[in-house]
Parts: structure tokens; C-alpha cells; sequence
């Protein structure tokens, strides 16, 4: 991997930058990020009292999310 496709891959994003980035509404990712039963969230990265997210931990989330059996 480049240089910068490192930096383009860690750029921090905010919930509602996640959101879109996903292509979900703000809210369905907040359910899915706060829902303590689900230990799947995405990691995060905490700035004082904001909560960031990499497009990296974003894109393995939804890896690991993916249904592979309807």
C-alpha cells in the first residue's frame, strides 16, 4: 500500500460522516455503534469526548456483517 492510500484509508471520520460513508441513516448507525449486546461495532477512536471511526474499521464492519446465506 502507498503512502497515500494509508492516509486515505486511516482518515478519521464522525458518526455522521460513518453514516454516510455507509450509506445509512445517521440513526440506524448509532443503533448499531451504541447497542451494547452488539460486539461486532465497529472499533473506534476516541478524541476527548468525540468518537471517530477509520474507513478501514467501517469497511471490516461491514465484511464481518455480510450475509453470505439469504
Amino acid at each position: 500500500m502507498s503512502n497515500s492510500e494509508t492516509s486515505i484509508g486511516n482518515k478519521l471520520r464522525s458518526i455522521e460522516e460513518a453514516s454516510d460513508y455507509l450509506g445509512i441513516k445517521n440513526h440506524a448507525f448509532k443503533n448499531a455503534f451504541y447497542n451494547i449486546y452488539n460486539k461486532q461495532s465497529p472499533k473506534a477512536v476516541r478524541i476527548g469526548k468525540r468518537i471517530y471511526f477509520t474507513e478501514k474499521a467501517l469497511n471490516d464492519f461491514v465484511k464481518q456483517n455480510e450475509v453470505t446465506e439469504a
